[in-house]
Parts: structure tokens; C-alpha cells; sequence
């Protein structure tokens, strides 16, 4: 990707991304209680916060799924080691969101499109 992308360039790429993608797919399969670019706000230890969840569902186990898209690229070697560390980078964020569902089973997803590239966590 080039730095010239506009963001509408960068999101049309990684929208084709995640289409050609299984896990893209199946994160965008019409599952129950689906919802993209989700408006909440969460009670914080400094006060109300609005966040916006890019895509949350319900699996058929019963889990709700928080999905964090990302269009960021990494260029260098070992793509695995910057995937691990942008996971922990968002650790915070995804810890965040999941607590916005209060007795749900809940699995976080970190996706990047661009990439290929995905990891998850328990909250």
C-alpha cells in the first residue's frame, strides 16, 4: 500500500481483502445479533465513554464475538511477531469492549484484512 491511499482506497482494498478471506467472510456472515459499526457507551473508571465496535455477533456456541478491524500493513519480516504485538497493543481497547457485555460469553478478535492476518483473545 502506498502512502499516496486515500482512506476510501484503503478501505475499498480491504473490504475485497475480507471477502476473499474465510475468516473475513465468516466474520461478516449474517449471524444473530449482528451489528457493524456499533455505538455504545461504557461506563469507565473516569466516566462515560461512546465506543464504536466495528462488528459484533453471536456465534452458533453462543458467544459474542467483538471483531476490531484494522487496515494497517506491515512490510517487514515476521509478519506473526507484528501481529502478536498490535494484539497486545489492543489488549486495552478489546478488554474495553468486552466489558460492555456484562454476563455474555464473550471471544475478541483482532482482524487485519490487508494482511491475512488475525488473532484473538479471551477477555
Amino acid at each position: 500500500m502506498s502512502a499516496a491511499s486515500s482512506p476510501a482506497e484503503t478501505a475499498s482494498r480491504g473490504a475485497e481483502a475480507a471477502l476473499a478471506d474465510q475468516r473475513g467472510r465468516w466474520a461478516l456472515e449474517a449471524h444473530p445479533g449482528a451489528r457493524s459499526e456499533y455505538r455504545l457507551r461504557i461506563a469507565t473508571p473516569s466516566g462515560v465513554k461512546l465506543v464504536v465496535i466495528d462488528r459484533t455477533f453471536v456465534d452458533r456456541d453462543g458467544r459474542r464475538w467483538i471483531v476490531d478491524y484494522k487496515t494497517g500493513v506491515h512490510e517487514g519480516a515476521d509478519r506473526e511477531r507484528f501481529l502478536d504485538r498490535e494484539l497486545e497493543r489492543y489488549r486495552p481497547q478489546l478488554a474495553g469492549y468486552a466489558a460492555a457485555f456484562p454476563g455474555e460469553r464473550v471471544a475478541l478478535g483482532l482482524y487485519f484484512p490487508l494482511l491475512n492476518g488475525w488473532r484473538e483473545m479471551a477477555p
